[in-house]
């Protein structure tokens, strides 16, 4: 099964180690990410055209997580229907939490750094 992974993060260490952890868990996935989330957002919008798993800071400086959210909230249904989107972050704002569980194209929230097991679990 070839998978398919977005990064975006606007740290380049945060990306580099998730990346090495997702080549762990899925050798030949695809993984392509983003440090800067407006051109990350460009990609989906435009060039995206499988099932991929996005995996999205909600600290960044120029666009926030939940501007992002926003912006693919507006997106087509099929760009919508292709993304399975996970919340990645250090910080765990319960205010954060609770816009995860209202937001019906979010699937969960994860504390970083991404870990095998929980990379695994997305096989099923």
């Amino acid at each position: 099964m070839n998978m398919s992974f977005i990064l975006i993060d606007d740290d380049n260490i945060s990306n580099f180690i998730n990346e090495r952890i997702i080549r762990i868990e899925y050798p030949e996935a695809e993984v392509t990410h983003y440090t800067n989330p407006v051109k990350g957002l460009e990609f989906i919008l435009n060039h995206l055209t499988k099932k991929s798993f996005l995996f999205l800071d909600i600290n960044m400086p120029e666009m926030t997580g939940w501007e992002f959210i926003e912006q693919i909230n507006q997106a087509e249904l099929s760009v919508k229907q292709n993304l399975q989107i996970y919340m990645l972050s250090s910080s765990v704002e319960p205010s954060d939490l609770e816009k995860v569980k209202t937001n019906e194209n979010i699937i969960g929230f994860i504390e970083k750094p991404l870990t095998t097991t929980f990379l695994a679990s997305l096989r099923n």
